[in-house]
């Protein structure tokens, strides 16, 4: 499993000894598409890493509609904010393919973190991002226009698992229009017609489930 690990960027650089222990209470488990991680407001028993596969984390408000904080995906490290003082999730995660996740007790962990702080200071770090993602999240939700939001979720789709080809870049859509809208705070419509706009423009290209993106400096002037 050390192989396997190692690959993924949460542990690739931790040490021999750190990765054995760490494999040690690793529990490996699948989610198929739709599955329920974890629902907001349940003890939080785990720390999670995407082996493969992507998760949405949202929350949902009093009026029933969900917005999405972050989609996970090869690597990635959620539910961590817990493991070092007892509390509930603070938001829900659900599977949005099928995905494979590492599950480490927070129990267990919480003893290897005692004899490795290695692997502690990998979580502190990983907290330390998501804050930064949280700040710019905000700005990107209150200080920018539809244009701006929806050519931001782009790049982010595509740094979460977009890939290169010959006339631009690839990004699978694996969240639905709806879901897309609720990431940046805009209404179904204005995302549709936004990204109508795009492609007229030639920034984008959209196939099914496939966003091309055509004009990356477009796009990024955008951002």
């Amino acid at each position: 499993m050390d192989q396997v690990l190692k690959r993924l960027s949460f542990f690739s650089s931790l040490d021999s000894e750190s990765l054995n222990k760490l494999s040690e209470i690793i529990v490996e488990r699948e989610y198929k598409k739709g599955s329920s991680i974890f629902i907001e407001g349940e003890e939080a028993e785990a720390v999670y890493v995407v082996r493969n596969g992507k998760v949405k984390i949202y929350k949902t408000g009093s009026d029933g509609k969900e917005h999405i904080i972050h989609i996970m995906s090869d690597g990635d490290v959620f539910a961590e904010s817990c493991i070092f003082e007892a509390c509930p999730y603070p938001a829900s995660a659900e599977a949005v393919e099928d995905t494979v996740l590492y599950v480490l007790e927070n129990n267990k962990l919480e003893k290897v973190l005692e004899e490795h702080p290695k692997i502690a200071v990998e979580l502190v770090k990983i907290m330390a991002r998501r804050l930064r993602m949280v700040a710019m999240q905000i700005e990107n939700l209150s200080l920018k226009d539809a244009n701006q939001k929806i050519a931001t979720l782009i790049v982010n789709l595509f740094k979460i698992g977009g890939v290169e080809v010959i006339n631009g870049a690839k990004i699978k859509l694996d969240v639905s229009r709806t879901e897309m809208a609720n990431m940046v705070g805009l209404t179904r419509e204005t995302l549709t017609r936004t990204l109508f706009k795009f492609k007229n423009e030639g920034i984008i290209d959209i196939d099914g489930k496939e966003l091309i993106i055509v004009d990356s400096y477009k796009l990024l002037q955008l951002v």
